[in-house]
């Protein structure tokens, strides 16, 4: 089987590395927002070119953070991508907010009750309106959902550093993945960053609000202070492996990412129209997991960005993968096209 995603192999190349790193941080007792924490917010910030960054427990809980900050609530309505995965619409229903969807094409749907706007950055590409939204930015806050777009840059930035705040998300499955659940929230704002460190933990030390739960464990934190020494090598493979698929499947009847420049390849998402579910169930059948490109939402999602989910699929383009492999995932999809 060549996986989609093979954490197990990605830990293996660097295991004696990440192993001190844990033994170390277990027999220091130094568990939770200790040194480890600061060190990878001071490491992320200066990555994405912001002034801070916050250690957190997810992605979501930055995006909630942000709009909570900004203080979103009932009857505001805050723009976000129908072509999204649905936290970044979910955290803005949590606050009791109405989270308006806009579609890869038409018009931005902004209203007098528009409070934010966040764009999403997925696969490791700005957002397809985001040249459009951000004039909005200086009347309205903008926080970009950066969760797949660590390292895509455009006009000399770093994604996250252009809004009011930037969310990322280290899942295990993103380019600088933990070994669990764990996320950060930059930005440029003083206020915004000494609220959300009281804010992560309870407000515990002046209890003047209700907090959250969001702290990152140190543990992983220095996991991602190892990977991140390997960051750049990480975005280079995954993207000669990128190039080489846009070189060898380029004369198939599918659709090929396009606007390659300044992105990161956290996914390679091919189009394949109404032969998708065929295509996934011949490549499974031959031993390659791919994922589709499936993003469900409790609410009617835009046609355009539907469409595109419905056509889509996703193959693996993960740094571990070896030559081998990359070769047998393109003669495959050839010879389901009968190349």
């Amino acid at each position: 089987m060549i996986k989609f995603f093979n954490p197990s192999k990605g830990y293996l190349k660097i295991k004696d590395e990440i192993d001190l790193e844990i033994q170390r941080v277990l027999g220091s007792g130094d568990l939770i927002l200790r040194s480890d924490v600061e060190k990878f917010e001071e490491n992320l910030a200066n990555y994405v070119g912001t002034k801070y960054a916050i250690g957190l427990n997810s992605g979501t809980d930055a995006l909630y953070l942000a709009l909570r900050y900004l203080g979103i609530g009932h009857g505001d309505e805050v723009l976000v991508p129908s072509y999204t995965f649905v936290a970044t619409a979910q955290v803005v229903n949590q606050l009791g907010a109405i989270p308006v969807l806009y579609d890869f094409q038409g018009s931005i749907p902004l209203t007098i009750n528009t409070r934010a706007i966040i764009p999403a950055h997925l696969e490791g590409k700005f957002d397809i309106r985001f040249e459009e939204i951000w004039k909005w930015g200086l009347s309205i806050p903008i926080i970009e959902d950066a969760c797949q777009a660590l390292g895509a840059t455009r006009q000399g930035k770093t994604a996250g550093s252009f809004g009011f705040a930037g969310a990322f998300s280290f899942y295990p499955a993103k380019i600088l993945g933990a070994y669990g659940d764990a996320g950060s929230l930059v930005t440029n704002d003083e206020t915004l960053y000494n609220w959300a460190k009281e804010a992560r933990n309870h407000f515990k030390t002046e209890g003047k609000d209700w907090g959250i739960n969001s702290r990152m464990d140190n543990v992983q934190a220095a996991i991602l202070n190892v990977k991140f020494k390997y960051l750049s090598e990480t975005l280079l493979i995954r993207s000669m492996i990128a190039q080489k698929y846009l070189r060898e499947l380029n004369d198939l009847s599918i659709g090929l990412p396009l606007n390659t420049e300044g992105r990161v390849w956290q996914d390679f998402v091919i189009h394949v129209g109404e032969k998708r579910d065929e295509l996934y169930g011949y490549l499974k059948e031959k031993g390659i997991e791919t994922l589709k490109n499936n993003y469900p939402f409790p609410i009617p999602k835009q046609p355009i960005s539907q469409r595109y989910e419905n056509e889509s699929l996703r193959i693996p383009s993960n740094e571990t993968l070896e030559d081998s492999e990359i070769g047998d995932i393109i003669k495959t999809i050839r010879n389901f096209y009968g190349k």
